[in-house]
């Protein structure tokens, strides 16, 4: 598997929540965040396609039940 580098900013507060997890489980830092981005991505995903679907239903007739003119 080829790998990219990313770089993140996050507030200094979920970093002290992922320092202190990566202690208790004996895991890195990195491999919890990327563990979390891998765990939660297929979910947004889902979401997207499922407001996509829902956005593509919206028509004038539908819309605050106005009707085009």
């Amino acid at each position: 598997m080829t790998t990219q580098k990313l770089m993140l900013e996050i507030p200094e507060s979920l970093f002290e929540q992922l320092h202190h997890f990566a202690e208790l489980t004996g895991q890195s830092v990195e491999f919890l965040a990327l563990q979390s981005i891998t765990s939660n991505l297929p979910r947004c995903t889902e979401k997207v396609h499922d407001l996509d679907e829902l956005l593509s239903r919206v028509t004038a007739d539908n819309l605050h039940n106005e009707k085009s003119h």
